[in-house]
């Protein structure tokens, strides 16, 4: 029996800065961090050979964490016992250098072994950790999506100097530096966040010489009934937004050098499954306090509440926001990725607290002139079935001068400009996120440099789009309202079809 070890991996993904938890109408908490840290705490104490990590974004999604650009976020997770946590594309939200520093705030491992320097292929993060458990060696490999390349573009300088490398080829480089250090592995597991097809993919493609037992994935948020194995690998994901916590079980064999008689399941984080720690507990009321004493004001009364259900069609919030810029902005078109927009509602009563996480960018929103031949290009891009159909890729809102009628199965598509169609040689005004135009090939499939046509080339429209959002709706009431028909796509898309009415897409209604 001593060649037996009993392991447990507890593992969250995708948490957002959801600290403060919700009640729900049973009167019960859930969600909560602190819910998170008890049990924890407690599962390390029924078994000690337990381990906890996270694989990535804890950053960005409330303003107890923006507001204090992720360092709250640190010091809530510091009183956590946390082993380990793998880099997350919006832990670079803040800028590289900014999450350096946080890394070196932490109280645990933040690893990565993927992002790495272009010219001396040097890591910014510790590649791996391992563990002792009981004698057994678990190697942890941080791994992150290429898709961070677009997201660094706007750091300028930075930016220019770092890469994703091939994730295999960095796997064999730990493998190697832990062999001149005369240190293996018995258990390997990759930290990832890449999203959940994307590994998949990856074990399938792992050759069995690299002996990588598990993957522990985020970034796609999802939830799985059970594991799957693929390529006799191990691949797991929990959801997003502290909702749950997965709990791996194994047995490890020494003597055959095999991981045996797994079990998995997702625990819901409430008050059934999971006593609240008081000392995690008392640090997030104090960071919420401070938050409600300084955006608890009252910005705006819209019409009635708003919905932004979908990042693959137009919804209520993104024609308000797209609108609000325009208008504002004195924009012919406005141009907003449904993907900045982080609620999935607004209340009628808007508090700046609301506001700021429906929209927590301070980025600088840029005016450029488009011809309605690159706009008709870039929208017609925007629409292929990535988007449309898997909601894996950027769509944008568009504010309402400009209309949209597409036809998913002909690929016919129809553009609008005041009610005329669009001319090829007609020249617009377009606002644009600082963020989309410097990777406006991968949003729009058009080269940055095709963009930049005007005699001045592009100006800044607005210098920071959330005050620019803040100061237009404080000074206008009853806004909002129903979507409209501005953006019309017809068809069968992946389930979804278009509800004329509204101009909208509904699940399992198709217009015939």
């Amino acid at each position: 029996m001593d060649d037996l070890k009993r392991i447990t991996i507890l593992h969250s993904n995708d948490i957002h800065g959801k600290f403060t938890g919700e009640t729900g109408e049973d009167g019960k908490l859930r969600g909560s961090m602190a819910q998170v840290a008890g049990l924890v705490a407690q599962t390390k104490k029924d078994n000690p050979n337990t381990i906890y990590c996270i694989a990535g974004d804890v950053f960005q999604g409330s303003l107890i964490d923006s507001d204090y650009q992720g360092l709250s976020t640190i010091d809530i997770l510091n009183l956590i016992d946390i082993d380990v946590m793998s880099l997350g594309n919006h832990e670079l939200d803040y800028g590289i250098s900014h999450m350096l520093f946080a890394g070196r705030y932490a109280n645990f491992e933040v690893i990565n072994a993927n992002f790495i320097i272009k010219s001396n292929r040097k890591h910014l993060f510790k590649p791996y950790y391992m563990a002792d458990i009981d004698g057994v060696i678990v190697l942890f490999i941080g791994l992150l999506t290429e898709t961070i390349i677009d997201q660094t573009r706007a750091e300028g300088l930075v930016g220019r100097y770092v890469t994703v490398a091939d994730a295999k080829d960095e796997i064999r480089r730990t493998y190697s530096v832990l062999e001149q250090k005369g240190r293996k592995a018995d258990v390997v597991v990759l930290l990832t966040h890449n999203g959940w097809d994307a590994d998949l993919e990856l074990a399938g493609s792992l050759e069995e010489e690299l002996d990588v037992d598990i993957i522990i994935g985020g970034h796609s948020h999802t939830y799985i009934d059970e594991p799957v194995v693929e390529n006799g690998i191990l691949v797991l994901q929990c959801g997003s937004d502290n909702t749950h916590i997965g709990k791996l079980e194994f047995l490890y064999n020494k003597a055959t050098d095999t991981v045996e008689d797994f079990s998995w399941e997702m625990i819901p984080v409430d008050e059934d499954h999971c006593p609240a720690d008081k000392y995690v507990t008392a640090m997030i009321n104090t960071y919420e306090y401070e938050i409600n004493m300084k955006y608890s004001k009252l910005v705006t009364t819209l019409k009635r509440p708003l919905d932004n259900y979908g990042r693959g069609n137009t919804t209520e919030v993104g024609q308000l926001f797209t609108d609000v810029f325009a208008d504002a902005l004195d924009l012919d078109v406005m141009c907003l990725a449904a993907s900045s927009i982080r609620c999935y509602s607004l209340d009628a009563d808007v508090t700046l607290e609301a506001l700021r996480e429906a929209y927590p960018y301070d980025g600088k929103i840029y005016c450029l002139e488009m011809s309605g031949e690159q706009l008709r290009r870039a929208i017609m891009y925007m629409l292929r079935p990535e988007v449309l159909e898997e909601w894996q890729e950027t769509f944008f809102h568009f504010s309402k001068r400009l209309k949209i009628d597409f036809d998913f199965d002909s690929k016919e598509l129809k553009v609008e400009f005041d009610g005329i169609p669009l001319e090829d040689d007609r020249i617009l005004e377009v606002g644009m996120q600082e963020y989309y135009l410097v990777n406006s090939e991968t949003g729009f499939g058009i080269r940055p440099d095709e963009l930049i046509a005007g005699e001045d080339g592009v100006m800044i429209a607005s210098p920071d789009a959330f005050l620019t959002l803040q100061d237009y709706l404080s000074e206008h009431d009853h806004l909002g309202g129903k979507a409209d028909n501005r953006c019309i796509i017809r068809g069968d898309v992946g389930g979804f079809a278009l509800d004329v009415k509204s101009g909208r897409r509904k699940k399992g209604m198709l217009e015939k």
